[in-house]
């Protein structure tokens, strides 16, 4: 009796202390999330501002201005009626959510690598992962979607080797339905696990009948889901037709399309752009990474082959393919960016099973060399996190804030601005509460005026447009004119 008494109080005091070393990691993905929101008032990068107008629309409305999936609107709006303020709720709410995601790595790994190390590597590689900040300040969907796919990939891995149990197929369609409802990307990547994990299972000819059974149930509840939202809610669920337009790109010949030349702009630009060529070389610069951390995948799939431990190769060879797949050169380059980012998942699987192997063989230098293997990949991680946080910025000036704030008193009714720079698109729809206008500023359609009383271009200070305009408004950054319909007119004639 005293000896199971004993015994309880060991397992609770350990529990304890994994319940505190998960809870820290996570404040600590917290934290760091918001610190990187906090540094300044605004958010950053271009689609920062567009979750602040679709949260302001749910909370003012009850609908969204733009068709998307709604789950992590609705989440960062209870976020914004908690703290009172739309800015700080989606700052919160997505650094929370995102934190979040580490919970489920955690368990993943402990379970697949058979120890509490490997949890707390693969979470702290969630943390520091620089294509999930990159997801985190410009494509939140993206980000809070990860959270829900490592849910559903772990239910999934219960299912293969634990057969049907209610809860775990509960969970994993309940989870796969989250990741639906939050970002199409990551819903594919989750059906691509779900399809691979089918073939493996297939052909390692365990548990086969039972996880088909599953996989059948999950098969009937994902097209319904998709019957349903398609069918019923099809203007918030649009992005299920870029799956259509994804396939299409991808089988298109190389070569197919001849460019058509862009005429040179009148306008010179108005400031220098290194926001965009410092993306593309962090994108080559984790492309070779990615690669490198994926032929360990490979290897340690080999490995976990040859030791005969099936439950490891399953996620690390269904893992290593999927990252493969994100990183294939056939994607188009346009959506070949985003995949990427989705590299943070088989980046902590398989970094974070390699380190905690090492570390649990018997040789007596296995620790050491697990411990010089986990500084320098966290090291890593972390000096390429802080890189990419220091070019996260808004894309538009505090100055520039304030020009918007005071022209919206000069806007007449019945406006839709035009605006010279992509990146401050949403900022004007946020702030100034008006429709932009899609194209150039001097190509816009002269039918533009049948449904607009007055036709409105905003420029940075040193932008002249080719066409006659009544100027409205001078501030620090920008300048608000009105275009003149005739002079459209004449130049489409």
């Amino acid at each position: 009796m005293l000896h199971k008494l004993q015994q309880a109080l060991h397992a609770l005091w350990k529990n304890r202390v994994e319940f505190s070393l998960v809870s820290s990691v996570f404040l600590l993905g917290f934290v760091f999330y918001l610190w990187i929101f906090l540094r300044n008032q605004l958010l950053p990068m271009i689609d920062g501002p567009y979750y602040l107008i679709q949260v302001r629309s749910l909370l003012t409305t009850g609908g969204l201005v733009y068709g998307d999936p709604p789950l992590t609107f609705y989440l960062l709006s209870l976020f914004s009626v908690l703290l009172g303020d739309i800015t700080l709720g989606v700052k919160v709410g997505a650094s929370f959510f995102c934190a979040l995601s580490t919970i489920p790595a955690y368990f993943l790994m402990k379970k697949i690598g058979k120890s509490i190390l490997a949890g707390l590597i693969a979470m702290l590689l969630v943390v520091f992962s620089a294509p999930y900040i990159r997801m985190l300040t410009d494509f939140m969907k993206n980000a809070v979607g990860v959270c829900w796919l490592f849910a559903f990939i772990y239910y999934l891995h219960d299912l293969a080797f634990i057969g049907i149990r209610k809860s775990s197929l509960a969970l994993a369609a309940f989870f796969l339905v989250l990741t639906g409802l939050t970002h199409i990307l990551d819903f594919g990547i989750a059906l691509v696990f779900l399809v691979f994990y089918t073939v493996m299972v297939l052909i390692s000819n365990d548990n086969r009948r039972p996880f088909l059974k599953a996989v059948g149930i999950i098969a009937l509840v994902i097209s319904a889901f998709v019957f349903i939202a398609s069918t019923f809610f099809s203007f918030l669920f649009s992005d299920f037709t870029k799956v259509l337009s994804f396939f299409q790109d991808l089988t298109a010949p190389k070569g197919s399309e001849v460019p058509t030349p862009t005429p040179p702009s009148p306008m010179p630009t108005p400031v220098p752009q290194p926001l965009s060529a410092q993306m593309d070389a962090f994108s080559i610069v984790g492309l070779g990474t990615i690669l490198l951390i994926l032929s360990v995948g490979t290897v340690l799939s080999l490995y976990v082959w040859k030791k005969k431990d099936k439950e490891a190769l399953l996620l690390l060879s269904v893992t290593t393919i999927a990252g493969f797949i994100m990183c294939l050169p056939l994607i188009p380059s346009e959506w070949l960016s985003r995949f990427q980012l989705m590299t943070v998942i088989p980046s902590a699987i398989i970094l974070s099973y390699g380190i905690s192997e090492m570390w649990n063989l018997t040789n007596t230098n296995s620790k050491f060399v697990a411990m010089v293997l986990f500084v320098i990949s966290l090291s890593f991680f972390v000096a390429q996190s802080v890189g990419i946080t220091t070019i996260i910025r808004p894309t538009i000036s505090d100055a520039g804030y304030l020009d918007l704030v005071n022209i919206k008193n000069q806007i007449p009714s019945d406006s839709i601005i035009a605006v010279s720079d992509y990146g401050i698109r949403y900022w004007v729809e946020y702030v100034d509460e008006v429709d932009t206008a899609q194209g150039r500023i001097d190509e816009l359609s002269p039918d533009l005026w049948q449904s607009y009383s007055h036709a409105l271009g905003l420029l940075f200070k040193n932008q002249v447009p080719r066409v006659p305009f009544k100027t409205i408004f001078v501030g620090n950054v920008f300048t608000l004119v009105e275009l003149q319909q005739n002079n459209y007119s004449d130049l489409s004639a």
